[in-house]
Order: C-alpha cells, then structure tokens, then sequence
C-alpha cells in the first residue's frame, strides 16, 4: 500500500514536469525562430548600408529629389527597430527558459495580488519592518507597513492598496 501511496503523490510530480518540459521545447522553438528572424533582418540592414544602395539613392535622389532618401531612412529606421525588439524579445525568451516558478504567496492570506505578494516578500524579513493586511470592500486588500530603525524610531510607513483609484469610480 505505501508503494501505491508514492505513485499517486508522483503523478502530479510528473505532469508538472511533463507540462515543463513541454514549455521548454516551445520556448526553444521560438528561441529558434528569434535565430532565423534576427539573421534575415542583420542581412537586410548590411544590404541598405552597402556602397552599391546609396549608389542606387544618389541616382534617384539626382531624378527625383529628397522622397527616396526620406522612405529609406524610414525602412531603415523600421528595420533598426525590429533588430531591437527581437533582442528584447530574446531576453524575455532566455528570462522564462531559465527561470523557475515562482509564485509569490503570503501565509494566511489567501488570493493577494502579485504586486502586494511581491511588496511583502521583499521586506518581510528585514528587521523592524512590520505590516497588517486588511480587506477593505471598495479598494480590495491593503498592506499597512512601517519599518523602523535599530534604534526603535520610524524610518518608514504607508498603505498600499490592490485598487488605490476605486473610489474615485464610485
């Protein structure tokens, strides 16, 4: 019976890990594709910097005046960007392979949104930081904190509220 016991506690073990595994084989995928998309758009910007380019533009701007320079600038400009929001989206990419989960959660409080979480497991463990946390039924949950120094004075204090601007809806 106790070897059945592990069996059933191992199962969710192994779909989370199934689950994660499978988030991981996504996430390289995209990793991938990332690869492929930053290579075509490093290429085409090597292409619009070339000598041979600003020969072609310099013929048309000599036939046709400013508008060919003012819609390449603005190719280039738009291929700039795409190199710089692929790289944000690499590291946005790179942050969730190699992170793990973690959830934010506050004994005894049960449903406390991940910025109040997050506010309270900061400074939780600092020394002389105290708190209250109430339910108010307009505002939601609010954090009442203090932090005071060795010396027993207040260095710090404040509400922080789930919706500080609710009232002002009423």
């Amino acid at each position: 019976m106790p070897e059945e016991d592990e069996n059933r506690k191992s199962e969710p073990d192994e779909e989370r890990d199934e689950r994660r595994d499978q988030q991981t084989r996504e996430l390289s995928q995209l990793m991938r594709i990332h690869e492929r998309l930053l290579s075509q758009l490093q290429e085409a910007r090597s292409e619009l910097n070339t000598p041979a380019t600003a020969e072609i533009l310099a013929k048309l701007r000599s036939r046709i005046g400013t508008k060919p320079d003012v819609a390449f600038s603005q190719i280039t400009a738009a291929v700039e960007e795409g190199i710089r929001c692929l790289m944000v989206f690499e590291s946005e990419i790179k942050q969730e392979l190699f992170s793990e989960d973690k959830e934010i959660t506050v004994e005894g409080i049960p449903d406390l949104p991940p910025h109040l979480a997050r506010f309270l497991a900061e400074r939780a463990n600092l020394n002389g930081f105290r708190y209250d946390v109430l339910h108010d039924p307009v505002r939601g949950w609010v954090i009442r904190w203090k932090e005071y120094t060795s010396l027993g004075t207040i260095r710090g204090s404040g509400q922080i509220f789930e919706r500080p601007h609710a009232w002002l809806v009423e």
